[in-house]
């Protein structure tokens, strides 16, 4: 506009023209940024709403900025938080759908790694971990704070920031009932982890009274079967 107007002075009649040329393709320049934007974005939903999805193709989407100028500076930062929370998320499934986690109390595995169940023990107290962390930091991605700090690094521009938040918060708003289901599902996860791991202390602790036999597990008291089933029990109730 500074430019079109200098232009304006110097050729005088034209200046008219210039301005409002000038205005036109801003305007309509600034209704295309928003509308590819939109428009990226809205294929993101489609592809994540149903969960069925590989992070490769997320992170195709993601990764391709379409706007330019300061709806780039928009895009980037809407397009890495939805990044990083995915990337949170199916860090989260991951260790949910290992297949080891549901083969601990095996025949095969009491085979395997026992009676000292070092390799077990390990995979436990690591996944235990992961998953504890992993709930933490899911959590702190669905703050206001942390949501806006994705923009906030990129401009302060308020324009920005509103149409930020348009694309965002309200696609991933959370309520505090939805956010405590996931936390107790993620805690009720732990505690059976914890329940296993009680398992295999019991086992280590008795070596040498128990053995495999076929699918099953064999002790050389009743009392030990006893407390064997007691937390056998304990995982079913959870």
């Amino acid at each position: 506009m500074k430019k079109g107007a200098i232009i304006g002075i110097i050729i005088g009649v034209l200046v008219l023209v210039a301005i409002a040329g000038g205005v036109g393709y801003f305007v309509i320049n600034d209704s295309m940024q928003k509308t590819k934007i939109m428009k990226t974005f809205a294929e993101i939903e489609e592809l994540t709403k149903s969960g069925d999805f590989k992070m490769e193709e997320l992170n195709e989407k993601t990764s391709n900025i379409v706007s330019s100028g300061k709806y780039a500076k928009v895009e980037k930062a809407a397009k890495n938080y939805a990044s990083d929370l995915f990337g949170k998320a199916f860090e989260i499934r991951g260790l949910l759908q290992d297949e080891k986690l549901s083969q601990l109390l095996t025949a095969s595995n009491y085979t395997a790694d026992g009676p000292e169940f070092i390799e077990s023990k390990k995979y436990l107290s690591e996944t235990k971990q992961k998953l504890e962390t992993g709930k933490t930091e899911l959590l702190a991605y669905l703050e206001e704070s942390k949501i806006n700090s994705y923009i906030e690094a990129e401009t302060t521009d308020s324009y920005c920031t509103e149409l930020y938040k348009q694309l965002l918060t309200e696609d991933i708003e959370m309520s505090d009932a939805e956010k405590k289901q996931f936390e107790t599902s993620i805690d009720k996860v732990v505690s059976m982890l914890e329940i296993e791991e009680e398992v295999l202390d019991f086992l280590i602790e008795n070596k040498g009274k128990w053995q495999i036999q076929g699918e099953q597990v064999l002790f050389n008291s009743n009392s030990l079967v006893i407390k064997y089933n007691s937390f056998l029990t304990k995982l079913r109730m959870l």
